[in-house]
């Protein structure tokens, strides 16, 4: 996963500021508070990728465990026709909060004829951001769409 320090818009929203230094991206700093007790951890995000080929034009719902030390503020599931450059967002929703299990839908309507591509991208309440997988949006899942009688 990745982390960066979120927009100073969304740092004001949840009331921190971030200090400028972030963490450097390897595993070492994952777990670890600076002296002034600040979270630079981002969330964790488990999910098990979309394995097989999905039917052109339903609804599919998607799964993942979000947790963090300090709370999650928010998780978001982003996905794009294989064919688009730009990705749309939506909302996911915790469904289980003894778990973490958030549930997000990629409508039907949005599920083309090619395939399609996602990621999932979380933040914590002091604005740090993880994304699944590592690389987003560069990287990124895929999978492919066959019509409802193949």
């Amino acid at each position: 996963m990745r982390f960066t320090f979120a927009s100073l818009s969304l740092a004001l929203l949840i009331g921190c500021t971030a200090s400028g230094d972030g963490p450097a991206a390897d595993a070492s700093n994952t777990d670890d508070e600076d002296t002034a007790g600040e979270d630079l951890d981002f969330p964790d995000i488990e999910h098990s990728p979309i394995d097989g080929v999905q039917v052109i034009g339903q609804d599919l719902t998607l799964s993942a465990r979000v947790n963090d030390q300090t709370g999650v503020l928010l998780v978001k599931l982003y996905f794009r026709r294989q064919t688009a450059q730009n990705f749309s967002a939506q909302g996911m929703i915790l469904t289980d909060p003894e778990t973490g299990l958030y549930q997000g839908t990629i409508p039907g309507d949005e599920m083309g004829s090619a395939g399609m591509h996602y990621y999932l991208e979380a933040v914590d309440t002091q604005g740090n951001v993880g994304t699944l997988p590592e690389g987003a949006p560069a990287d990124y899942y895929k999978f492919d769409l066959v019509e409802a009688d193949q």
